[in-house]
This record gives C-alpha cells, sequence and structure tokens, in this order.
C-alpha cells in the first residue's frame, strides 16, 4: 500500500494541515510508505521521516497573487497543479490510494482529476464544507448567521454570503462549478471522508451521487496525564481563531459584564477589539505549545461558542481529554462528544443568558469537579489518538483499495468475455 497525501500546506497552520501532516507521520510511523504534496512552502519537520517523500510544487496561495484576474483563475482551475501530480503519480506503484486535504488555497480543484490517469481510487476529506458550499463555511457572514439555502441553488447564487465581498463570492460560484464537474468525472473513483457525523450531516443532503462516504474523527495529540483540577480553577477559556463566527466576541461581552475571567487565546480581526475590552478579558495571542498547556492547567472551563456549522473542533476534544468541562454551541461536531448537564453544557449559538446562566453554573466547585470527571473518564473510554485515526484511515484505504482490485477484475473479465 502507498498513500498519497495532497495538502495546500507543508507546515502546520490550521486545522486541515494539521490532519494532513498528523496522518503522513502517523502512516509512517505504522510501516506505510507515504508520498506527501503540498503547493506552499515551509515544509513541517515532522514529515522528516524515512518513509515520507515530500513534493512542494512552490506555487503561491491566490491571496498572495497580486493581480486579482490571475488569482481567480488559477483558484478555479490550476492546471499546472493538476499536471504536477499527474507526474508524480507516474511513479507510483498500483496500490496507491490519492488522499486529498486541502486544494482551495492554490491547488484548485483539478487536482480532483489527476488520479483518474492512473486509475487510483481517491478520497477527499472535508475539513470545511468546500465541497459543495461556494464560501466553504455553509455560514452567511454578512448576517453572522449559518447559511440554510441549497448550495448552488438560484438563491444561493444571488445570496451575498462571501466574507469579502459579492464580487468574490461570484469567483466561488465559478470555482463550485469547477469541482461539481471534477467530481462528476470522477464518479465512484473519488469518495469524501468527514471529520465529524455532525460534519457529515450538515454536507450528505448536498453531496453528489458517488459512492458510500465515509467518517473518521481528526487526532487529537494531548498524552493521557492526571486530570486538570477544574473546581480549583477559576478562568474560562477560548482558543481559536478571533473572528466574527466564532463567537468569541458575544463570550468576551459577557465575561467581562458578569465579571467572570476569561483567558483568550488566538488571533485574528477582532484582537484589537478583544484588547479594547480589558477587565476580565485577558488576550494572549497564539501560544506555543508548553505555554498552552498552561494554560489548560489554569482552566476551569472551556468555551466554543462558535455560530457556524464546525466541522471538528479539536479543541473541545483536548479539553474533555484533560478533565475541563466544556460549553459548546449547538451548531458545532463537538455537539457528538459532549452529554447535556453531564461532562458540560450544549448552548444554542448566541444565546446571550444561556451562555452566562452555564458560565455561572460552573462556579460552583461540585458542578465543576462533577462534570470535569465525566469529561475525563469519557474521553479517554474511546479516545481519538493518533494511533486510533491511523487505524481507521488504514481501514478505509484498505477497503477503497479492495474495492478497486474487485472492480478492475470485473473489467478484465466482461473484455475477456
Amino acid at each position: 500500500m502507498h498513500i498519497v497525501i495532497v495538502c495546500d500546506y507543508g507546515e502546520v497552520n490550521g486545522g486541515a494541515a494539521k490532519v494532513a501532516v498528523l496522518s503522513a507521520r502517523g502512516l509512517a510511523d505504522a510501516g506505510i510508505a507515504v508520498t506527501y504534496v503540498c503547493s506552499i512552502a515551509p515544509v513541517s519537520a515532522l514529515l522528516n521521516h524515512p518513509r515520507i517523500t515530500v513534493h512542494c510544487l512552490k506555487l503561491e496561495s491566490v491571496w498572495e497573487k497580486r493581480n486579482p484576474l490571475v488569482a481567480a483563475a488559477q483558484g478555479i482551475w490550476n492546471r499546472r497543479a493538476r499536471r504536477a501530480l499527474e507526474a508524480i503519480l507516474d511513479s507510483l506503484p498500483d496500490e496507491t490510494v490519492v488522499h486529498f486535504h486541502q486544494w482551495t488555497k492554490a491547488l484548485s480543484p483539478s487536482v480532483l482529476l489527476a488520479p483518474l490517469r492512473r486509475g487510483f481510487p481517491a478520497l477527499a476529506s472535508l475539513h470545511d464544507y468546500f465541497i459543495v458550499c461556494p464560501n466553504g463555511a455553509y455560514y452567511l457572514f454578512p448576517a453572522a448567521a449559518p447559511c440554510r439555502l441549497a448550495p448552488m441553488s438560484a438563491r444561493c447564487i444571488a445570496a451575498n454570503c462571501d466574507r469579502c465581498s459579492y464580487l468574490h463570492k461570484l469567483v466561488r460560484v465559478i470555482r463550485q462549478w469547477a469541482t461539481r464537474a471534477a467530481i462528476g468525472r470522477c464518479g465512484e473513483t473519488l469518495r469524501s471522508l468527514s471529520v465529524s457525523p455532525f460534519a457529515d450531516s450538515v454536507v450528505a443532503p448536498f453531496m453528489l451521487p458517488s459512492g458510500d462516504r465515509f467518517v473518521v474523527r481528526s487526532p487529537v495529540e494531548t498524552a493521557r496525564e492526571p486530570p486538570v483540577p477544574a473546581d480549583r480553577n477559576a478562568e474560562f477559556l477560548f482558543i481559536g481563531r478571533l473572528t466574527e463566527e466564532k463567537g468569541v466576541r458575544l463570550l468576551a461581552q459577557v465575561a467581562n459584564q458578569a465579571g467572570l475571567p476569561l483567558t483568550v487565546v488566538g488571533d485574528g480581526p477582532l484582537l484589537d477589539e478583544l484588547k479594547r475590552i480589558g477587565g476580565a478579558v485577558r488576550c494572549t495571542g497564539w501560544l506555543d505549545s508548553p505555554a498552552l498547556a498552561g494554560v489548560f492547567k489554569r482552566a476551569r472551563a472551556l468555551v466554543f461558542p462558535s455560530t457556524w456549522y464546525e466541522t471538528g473542533g479539536l479543541v473541545v476534544l483536548e479539553a474533555l481529554a484533560r478533565g475541563i468541562p466544556v460549553i459548546v454551541s449547538r451548531t458545532t461536531a463537538p455537539v457528538d462528544f459532549v452529554d447535556d448537564g453531564v461532562n458540560g453544557y450544549v448552548i444554542d449559538s448566541n444565546d446571550r443568558a444561556a451562555l452566562l446562566a452555564r458560565m455561572q453554573s460552573l462556579l460552583d466547585d461540585s458542578v465543576a469537579a462533577r462534570m470535569g470527571a465525566e469529561a475525563y473518564h469519557r474521553y479517554w473510554t474511546n479516545p481519538q489518538t493518533p494511533e486510533v485515526h491511523t487505524r481507521n484511515l488504514l481501514a478505509v484505504y484498505r477497503r477503497l483499495l479492495s474495492e478497486h482490485r474487485l472492480c478492475a477484475g470485473e473489467r478484465l473479465s466482461a473484455a475477456q468475455s
């Protein structure tokens, strides 16, 4: 078996790239030969492994292009990227699976067709909703609300839902047509893999019929240590990109008005605004792993108030693994792990009163202690470790190769008869 992992980035700079890099490393550690293809340097040191071959195409992100027309053309259909990937695949053995993680920043949907020349089975991980939705988030950014339109319907195309502008939306619509055409040409040779049951349920009504879909949860790197004594801590914690759809502004306002200490870890457009709140709200920017571990050890609860259909939310699992209670929005993937009132709370997004009530409830030491113990026990009963992730991926790859061999045998028999 040989696995090709395709991702725009070679370094860990976001959820999709993190899963791509960690899965490459996990597969290599399990004895599998891996080819990692990225378009944008630098390349993570985690990919320095004797069983991993790295090809960096040294392309630019569409957001770095000075000419907007050139950027749009590359984002819609990058022929150079497809040809480069085809050349890499030409040298690989027949028992190869191509696994796409991210292709919207530089590679474009053209690369989805590259495995066809060799007839390799392929898999696309859905870290977002770009497989069906033009803006990738299935979210109405100007209204700061989840979308409920059918992607690529007339109402969808007319909606000014993009984070940037309606002109950007139109370019993304054209790219979505290109994506749909590529998926249609691939047929059942390209399958989808969601990173959570929740995300799969969101995308399922809009997927083109192309065989079975798979769900493999993303890996959590947290090592098992004694649980954090959440009931002895004071700080509420937010970790993530500081953007409107993450719900962090409302969280900061609620915490400040109630005098509840809140540590905000992350960066983004709202950072300066959140810093100005001051008072009970402390902003740290992004932290390295040792510093972040220290912040977790001081946490009473982690709050995940996102207002969009989050596909993963690994930070919630990292909190649960440490025995830290969580408060999560109902429209996010972490609801798969939270039993309301047992190991955390589930609330409606943008519900100020519910958010305040749940944060105040966790000020009760007995409640924080009970929920923290449940969080720790439930997570480690079924941990989402890199080793578990690797085993689950290998099961999917073996199934794809088995089906591929069966189809090839049927075609050969039909040709000989």
